[in-house]
């Protein structure tokens, strides 16, 4: 039987893409079987995940609140920065799904914007999935800073580990279901430290819960 046409994901990215880097490579190394990363979305214009698109030949488009014309820069009204992310959110997601190669999953990899139910309620009804890594285990340290919020609390003696998990994204920030966890313990290291060991553990998590959503995607076409 012939294997049927791969799975399409698309990856979300604000940075350096050491993430979006391991998924490209597992991808090649069939660690991911029978998916192609289709394309990235960056949000910040400098994201050096662009240029590792560029090497593996993947299309990227920049897509900004501010630079697209959805916020003005230096706008500080509640109110408006709110409308301004949730019309944001849905051109992204008019985008996404307007796309010639739509994607059946999209991984959010180091992408620094939370979004709001304009953009996750209509992939929901496209039958697209979103997945998310933070690094912090199920209902701790949930939003920014998580690490560094770990890391005070092992100073204070408050606790001796953290973890890392990827899970579904839902309105409620990291909050949805898990798809995998992995506990990581503090052993004396500082910030930047703790910091590196975490980021070499998220490579491996994004790749083995990539390749867990991306199998049940393929099983549920039969």
């Amino acid at each position: 039987m012939a294997n049927p046409s791969p799975c399409r994901v698309l990856v979300m990215a604000s940075g350096n893409g050491s993430n979006f880097q391991a998924l490209i490579d597992a991808v090649a190394a069939g660690q991911i079987p029978n998916s192609i990363i289709t394309r990235l979305i960056v949000n910040r214009s400098k994201a050096f995940a662009t240029t590792r698109a560029d090497k593996a030949g993947i299309p990227w488009e920049y897509f900004n609140l501010i630079s697209n014309g959805f916020l003005p820069k230096g706008e500080k009204d509640e109110a408006k920065v709110a409308e301004a992310r949730s019309k944001y959110d849905a051109a992204l997601a008019e985008k996404v799904l307007a796309l010639e190669q739509r994607p059946e999953l999209i991984v959010l990899a180091g992408w620094m914007h939370v979004f709001a139910a304009s953009f996750l309620e209509p992939l929901e009804k496209a039958g697209v999935k979103v997945i998310n890594l933070h690094p912090a285990l199920p209902g701790e340290y949930d939003g920014a800073g998580a690490i560094e919020r770990a890391y005070n609390d092992f100073k204070a003696g408050k606790a001796t580990r953290t973890g890392i998990m990827v899970h579904y994204v839902i309105v409620k920030v990291d909050r949805g279901a898990p798809i995998l966890t992995k506990e990581i313990p503090w052993e004396g290291e500082d910030l930047a430290q703790l910091e590196e060991k975490i980021h070499s553990h998220e490579h491996e998590l994004i790749v083995q819960a990539s390749a867990k959503v991306s199998g049940e995607i393929l099983a549920a076409r039969k």
